[in-house]
């Protein structure tokens, strides 16, 4: 593996983390969870763009990894909005109970 592909599979898997922060699945440093539907969008759509872009040009490791991550990116995604839309669990604190917009990736 190259320079360019470790620079690429950082990028991937920096991309992925900073989704999966957006959808609260991970805690933010020094913040805790915070749940933006519309950041984790935008970070999706990123990953979906530089997949159709290089489409054709990357190894197979690398493909793999752009394409499994973009995939449950978008189940995670769909999952974090279905649940947002359904409300907090009763357990749950409701905070300010403004749901976050909706997004497609």
């Amino acid at each position: 593996m190259d320079n360019a592909d470790r620079l690429m599979m950082t990028l991937v898997l920096q991309y992925q983390q900073l989704a999966m922060m957006a959808m609260g699945k991970l805690a933010r440093p020094g913040e805790g969870v915070r749940i933006d539907l519309d950041e984790a969008a935008y970070f999706i759509d990123v990953l979906a763009m530089l997949e159709e872009k290089t489409r054709g040009h990357l190894g197979d490791e690398l493909a793999r990894l752009l394409s499994t991550a973009v995939t449950d990116l978008r189940l995670n995604f769909v999952d974090e909005r279905r649940r947002q839309s359904a409300g907090p669990a009763p357990a749950e604190d409701a905070g300010d109970g403004a749901a976050p917009a909706e997004s497609a990736p």
